[in-house]
């Protein structure tokens, strides 16, 4: 690992603060996997960026009332994997998120190509992006 994957990790989650999904794009390589544990409408395996935009990064703001926000709050480099530390929260319809998480990204040649989320609590995470009834 080198510094070029600690970069696309801070500019995805840059990315994901701005809401550009473009920006997101080009931190990714075309085929990437997004795990994303748990149940509702962001949670599975999202493969290759069109499923990442649409089945998960786009529903972040609906979802949330524009509400979501992901701080990130450290980077651990490892020889294999990066790990991004985030505060992750949310105020929408009665549903609170407030949780950190733990994201493992395999990065190769300054493109992220697999995340794997692990969060605090999987109940509230679950909770907060359970689709309105």
């Amino acid at each position: 690992m080198n510094e070029s994957a600690v970069d696309v990790v801070r500019r995805f989650y840059e990315s994901v603060a701005e809401q550009d999904l473009a920006k997101a794009e080009a931190c990714f390589a075309p085929d990437a996997l997004w795990h994303l544990p748990g149940k509702g409408p962001i949670a599975g395996d999202h493969v290759g960026w069109s499923a990442i935009r649409d089945g998960f990064l786009a529903k972040l703001a609906p979802l949330s009332g524009g509400t979501f926000r992901a701080e990130l709050l450290d980077v651990a480099v490892g020889d294999r994997y990066v790990v991004a530390i985030q505060h992750a929260t949310g105020d929408f319809g009665g549903r609170v998120l407030d949780i950190t998480g733990c994201q493992l990204m395999r990065v190769q040649d300054g493109l992220i190509h697999e995340v794997r989320g692990h969060y605090s609590d999987q109940e509230q995470l679950d909770g907060f992006w359970a689709e309105p009834a």
